[in-house]
Parts: structure tokens; sequence; C-alpha cells
């Protein structure tokens, strides 16, 4: 792979199109105002969560921010954007049967505003016992501001 030099300039911009609150001083890009121009949110939960009861939904809940700009967590639950845009979420559980038996199937999917969205859920099988089972997902969803997204 190849790309068209230089990456970036005031003349020819390259893989990157100047302008629009983008700016490329002597190859450093940078925006409007030196704020950052990314959205985006690191949440994450200490405790266990547990399935109390099956086939209900059980909505994961984060105690925990790591770094986000202009992305929050809102009533523990909700992923919230505070700007309109197309964001992509990335998840990763960790599943735990600690009961021996059958095979068990997990279902994990994401509700955008409370309503489940069609084509997100990811069905995992839960062998006979199991220590730990890291499962991650990732899903591209238009938002808009104020609107959540929960998993």
């Amino acid at each position: 792979m190849s790309f068209k030099a230089p990456f970036a300039s005031t003349t020819d911009w390259g893989i990157v199109k100047v302008g629009s609150g983008i700016s490329v001083t002597d190859g450093i890009i940078s925006t409007a105002g030196g704020g950052a121009s990314l959205n985006y949110g690191f949440f994450y939960d200490t405790t266990s969560q547990t399935n109390p009861v099956a086939n209900e939904i059980n909505t994961a809940t984060f105690n925990t921010i790591g770094s986000n700009n202009q992305v929050t967590v809102v009533g523990g639950t909700q992923i919230t954007p505070d700007n309109a845009g197309t964001y992509n979420i990335v998840f990763t559980v960790s599943l735990q049967k600690t009961t021996p038996g059958a095979p068990t199937i997990t279902s994990i999917w994401l509700r955008y505003n409370g309503v489940d969205i069609s084509n997100s859920r990811q069905d995992i099988e839960t062998p006979n016992q199991i220590a730990l089972l890291f499962v991650t997902g990732s899903y591209t969803q238009a938002m808009a501001a104020g609107s959540n997204i929960e998993v």
C-alpha cells in the first residue's frame, strides 16, 4: 500500500483534506482553536455483573471513566455523546459460567435510546463450565446529540 506524498500541506492535501477547521503548518495537522476534534469515551466497570434472571434484559453498567471528550455516561449505563455524528462503538465483555451443565447461549446487543438495534446482537455459546471468555464487538451507529447507547 502506498500513499500520495505529502501526507498533507497547504497546497496539496495528500490523504488529509485541509479546510473546515483543519489546518497544516510545517506538516503538523491541527484543528481550529487547538482543541480536540474527536468525540470519544473509554468507560468500564470494576465490579462483577451477574445475570439474575435468564431471558431478561440486563444492561451493562459503567462505574469508571477512563479518558473521554464530548462523550459521557449518564445514569451508569447510557453512553451519551454531546455532538451528533457517526460513532464506532467497540466493547469487550468477559463472560464466566460458574455452574456445570449444558452449554448456555448468552446474547449481547446494543440499544439506541432504549430500543434494540437490529443486527447488533451477538450470540455466544459458553461451554459446560468456563473460567473466563472474552467477547469483543464493534458497531457503527449514527447518533443524535444527547442520545444514548447501552450494551
